[in-house]
């Protein structure tokens, strides 16, 4: 059990790498509302580079470089981006580059990113492709394809920060273009509203710049924009500020630190011990801190004027059948994702080996359980997982068992499902994935990093969704 209370400290990380590649979303592909040709645009003629210092809650943990360069008749942006954290006592070292390839009115060609860390490493390609975006992702051994319709003209938010330095920074000028977001493999708009123009401190001298607010999934960005669109400043979600540096200043100044440990910095307090919380079958909490964001209520748990009631299942209750579920209700529960791949042959056939010609929902539930607690090592990982590649590594945190007892169960017939938010660790609230299965009349909570079903009531739901919908935590954590 001790291993999979460690486990529980790590969702936060995955947390983080989505919000990484959201902040280089800043110079990824976007699709306006309304798609424009870019009268007024300044072009590149020559290569333009930027360095910007990363600062978590006043600590440096990294930086980035990026690059815009003329190349044949459009242009070429790079950007490469590491930082370094400690999960725990396990320090990890994240590094995400991006490349993409425009048009000269910055209408994307193509596109690549990859996030490395050492283990979960994961890579992204996309082109342009009659009116679709062609996707391919390599995760591991495996590689698979995804398209997606994009009806216009797709663009790079530089671009649309470009639109607004070529005559469109003005205070309450606003704009609304769709983001692609690697870390879901969806679009989602983003807001810019231009706020005022300002004084702003850069390397100790005051410039005049505008004060523009970027609205995404939630997530609030501020940033600091010149006449010309280039970045000064960002502040955004769980405290992080990218400063802009000169190359010797961005790289230095933090690897001999200690990395930052972001887990420390956001846990959340409570104002009483849980002695025994894996036998805690019924908690009573006052939350605040929420927003917009409401706990949802279920059969497990209810939520009203600030405060959560949790109940812990009956581990004979919820009822049975014999799988695979024949109903119509839970389809989307059932289907495959990029991330949850549970179509793919070498999936279903280890779902059919561990249940070994079980029929029973419940019992294929409660061995599939068993047998991702047993089958991975308790260890920190820091990418987006993905079921597959969780079954190739044998190993991960709560999301990587979360991600693969999903896949598996939906794999044997069982509509599943992943959910995210707290459970009590050693005397705080930590950031947490665990699943949920149909067990015929009601769903069932499972976590199988805990080896829990049902799992206990500290266990407080706050999203329900895949590492595709973790993003959505942001607003709340910190």
């Amino acid at each position: 059990m001790q291993g999979a209370m460690r486990v529980a400290r790590r969702l936060v990380v995955i947390v983080w790498v989505a919000l990484l590649l959201v902040l280089i979303q800043r110079h990824l592909p976007v699709q306006r509302a309304d798609p424009p040709a870019w009268p007024g645009a300044a072009p590149a003629a020559t290569t333009e580079e930027s360095w910007l210092g990363l600062y978590l809650q006043g600590h440096k943990i990294g930086y980035a470089h990026q690059r815009l360069a003329p190349a044949g008749d459009g242009y070429r942006t790079q950007e490469q981006s590491v930082l370094r954290l400690t999960v725990l006592d396990s320090e990890q070292t994240i590094r995400v580059a991006a490349t993409a390839e425009t048009t000269r009115d910055y209408a994307l060609r193509s596109f690549a990113i990859s996030v490395r860390s050492g283990v979960g490493d994961l890579h992204v390609r996309g082109t342009v492709d009659e009116g679709a975006l062609a996707l391919r992702l390599t995760m591991g051994a495996e590689e698979q394809k995804e398209r997606l319709s994009i009806g216009a003209p797709i663009y790079l938010p530089s671009a649309a920060r470009r639109h607004l330095a070529a005559g469109r920074l003005r205070a309450g000028e606003r704009l609304t273009i769709q983001v692609f977001d690697p870390s879901a493999m969806q679009h989602h708009p983003m807001e810019i509203n231009v706020e005022q123009r300002e004084a702003l401190v850069v390397d100790g001298v005051n410039v005049a710049a505008w004060r523009v607010r970027e609205s995404f999934r939630g997530m609030d960005t501020t940033v600091w924009l010149d006449d010309s669109g280039h970045v000064l400043r960002e502040h955004g979600p769980l405290g992080l500020v990218a400063v802009r540096e000169s190359a010797e200043a961005a790289v230095s100044g933090w690897q001999d630190n200690a990395a930052f440990d972001l887990v420390a910095a956001i846990a959340v307090p409570v104002a009483q011990t849980i002695p025994t919380p894996r036998e805690v079958s019924e908690l009573d909490v006052r939350l605040a801190g929420l927003g917009a964001t409401a706990p949802p209520g279920d059969g497990r748990q209810s939520y009203r004027d600030g405060t959560l009631r949790v109940r812990r299942e009956s581990a004979a209750g919820g009822g049975t059948y014999e799988r695979p579920y024949r109903g119509g209700k839970w389809r989307d529960e059932l289907a495959p994702t990029p991330f949850l791949q549970s179509d793919h042959p070498r999936v279903r056939r280890t779902a059919e080996e561990i249940l070994a010609g079980e029929t029973d929902a419940r019992r294929a539930a409660e061995r599939l359980r068993q047998w991702v607690h047993r089958r991975l090592e308790k260890r920190a990982t820091a990418s987006i997982p993905n079921a597959l590649q969780v079954l190739e590594m044998g190993a991960g945190d709560c999301n990587e068992h979360a991600v693969l007892w999903a896949a598996l169960a939906r794999a044997a017939g069982l509509p599943a499902r992943v959910v995210a938010g707290l459970v009590y660790v050693e005397g705080v609230f930590l950031y947490h994935a665990w699943n949920e299965v149909w067990l015929g009349t009601a769903w069932t909570s499972v976590d199988a990093a805990f080896d829990q079903m049902p799992a206990d009531a500290t266990h407080i739901k706050l999203i329900e969704g895949g590492p595709e919908a973790h993003v959505s935590l942001l607003p709340i954590i910190g």
